[in-house]
C-alpha cells in the first residue's frame, strides 16, 4: 500500500472518530436533507457453505449484528427500493439499507434471524442461474478448485484445457505462487472469453470430483428459500443478472440479455415483481457503463447499485447508487460518519476521504 493511501486512511479514521465520539454525528444526523446509506455484503458466516467462501465474501454474525444495532440508533432501516422511493419524494433524513449480493443460503439461515432481532431490512440481489438450474457461475467452481488443489495447480490444469488460449494464464503461473490466486482470478474475470474459460473450469472441476448441483445446494438459496425471505416482510428481492458475468466484458446485446433474462427468470420462478433494484456484478465503474444502466432501466428496474462507497442524496443518479462494502474489520464509526453527513461535509470543501 502506497504511503499516500495509508495517510489518507489514517486521516479518514481520525476524522471519523472525532466526528462520532465528539457528538457531532448525533447533531448532524438530525439536520440536513434526505440521504440514504447503502451497505453491500454477500454472506453471513456460520452456515455449512460458508467454509468454502473467501473471507471477503462473508462477515460474522456478531460483527454484522453490531453494525445493524449501531446504525439503527442513527437512522431508519429500509430496503434499497424503499430508500430510493423516499429520496425521490424528498423524504428520509436518515435512511440506511443493507444489501446482499448473489443470493446465498446463509441469507435465510443466518441473516434473517439478525434482521428480525435488530428490526432491520435487506435487499437481496439474486443471480437467476442457480435458482433456475441449480448450477453455479465459474467463480464458485474456481473457489472450490482453489480449496482442493491450490490456485497454482488448478490454474495449471485449466491451462491444459485451454491449450492455445492459455498464454496469459501460463504467464500468470510463471510469475510464481505468491499472488497467483489473485492474478488468475483477474485473468478469468476480465481477459479470457467466457465460453473457453467456463468449459476449461468445468472439465477440471468435474475431474477433481466436483458436484455442481451439490455445491449449489450448499451455497445458494432455492426458490422456496427466496419466497420465504420475501414473505418475511423484511426482505426485498432484486436482480443481479442471470450468470454473474462482468457486463463490460460482454457484447452489448449479450449484456442486455443477461440483465433482461435475469429479471424475467426471477419473476417467473417467484411469481412476484423483482424490479425495484438491480446490482451490477462486481460493481466497479470499469465493470459497467452508461449503456448497461440504460439496459437495466429498459428491463424495468427502478434503480441500480454499484460497489463504490459514498452517500446517496436525491440528486444521485438512481442507476449509479453508491454502497459501502462490509468487511469484518470495517470500523462502524466510518459508516456512522457517512450516514450522518460527515464525509459529505468534507466533499463540499473538495476533500473526499472515501473514494
Amino acid at each position: 500500500m502506497h504511503l499516500r493511501h495509508r495517510l489518507k486512511l489514517a486521516l479518514r479514521n481520525l476524522y471519523s472518530c472525532g466526528f462520532v465520539y465528539s457528538g457531532a454525528a448525533g447533531v448532524m444526523g438530525r439536520v440536513g436533507g434526505p440521504r440514504l446509506l447503502i451497505l453491500a455484503g454477500h454472506g453471513v458466516d456460520g452456515a455449512p457453505g460458508s467454509a468454502s467462501m473467501p473471507a471477503d465474501l462473508k462477515i460474522s454474525g456478531a460483527r454484522l449484528e453490531g453494525i445493524l444495532r449501531t446504525l439503527g440508533r442513527y437512522a431508519r432501516w429500509v430496503t434499497v427500493g424503499q430508500g430510493v422511493g423516499e429520496l425521490r419524494a424528498g423524504r428520509g433524513r436518515g435512511l440506511v439499507a443493507l444489501s446482499m449480493d448473489d443470493g446465498y443460503l446463509d441469507n435465510r439461515t443466518q441473516l434473517l434471524p439478525l434482521l428480525e432481532a435488530c428490526d432491520a431490512r435487506c435487499t437481496i440481489y439474486l443471480e437467476s442461474l442457480p435458482l433456475e438450474t441449480r448450477r453455479v457461475s465459474w467463480l464458485h467452481k474456481w473457489f472450490w478448485l482453489e480449496g482442493k488443489l491450490g490456485a497454482a495447480e488448478a490454474g495449471r490444469r485449466c491451462a491444459v484445457e485451454l491449450r492455445e488460449g492459455a498464454s496469459g494464464l501460463n504467464e500468470a503461473l510463471a510469475a510464481g505462487a505468491d499472488g497467483a490466486a489473485k492474478r488468475i482470478k483477474r485473468l478469468f474475470k476480465y481477459d479470457l472469453p467466457a465460453g473457453p474459460r467456463n468449459r476449461a473450469i468445468q472439465v477440471v472441476f468435474e475431474r477433481a470430483g466436483g458436484n455442481e448441483e451439490a455445491l449449489c445446494n450448499l451455497l445458494y438459496l432455492s426458490v422456496r428459500d427466496a419466497r420465504e425471505l420475501q414473505e418475511s416482510g423484511r426482505v426485498e428481492l432484486g436482480g443481479h443478472t442471470h450468470s454473474h458475468e462482468v457486463l463490460a466484458t460482454l457484447e452489448p446485446a449479450a449484456a442486455s440479455a443477461e440483465i433482461d433474462r435475469g429479471r424475467k427468470t426471477l419473476e417467473g420462478l417467484l411469481n412476484s415483481d423483482c424490479g425495484e433494484s438491480f446490482a451490477y456484478p462486481f460493481g466497479r465503474r470499469w465493470d459497467q457503463s452508461a449503456d448497461h444502466a440504460q439496459a437495466v432501466e429498459a428491463a424495468g428496474y427502478k434503480s441500480a447499485v454499484t460497489t463504490h462507497a459514498g452517500l446517496n442524496r436525491p440528486s444521485r443518479d438512481p442507476f449509479q447508487l453508491k454502497r459501502w462494502t462490509l468487511t469484518e474489520r470495517l470500523p462502524v464509526h466510518l459508516l456512522v460518519t457517512e450516514l450522518c453527513g460527515g464525509f459529505d461535509l468534507l466533499r463540499r470543501m473538495g476533500l473526499d476521504l472515501v473514494e
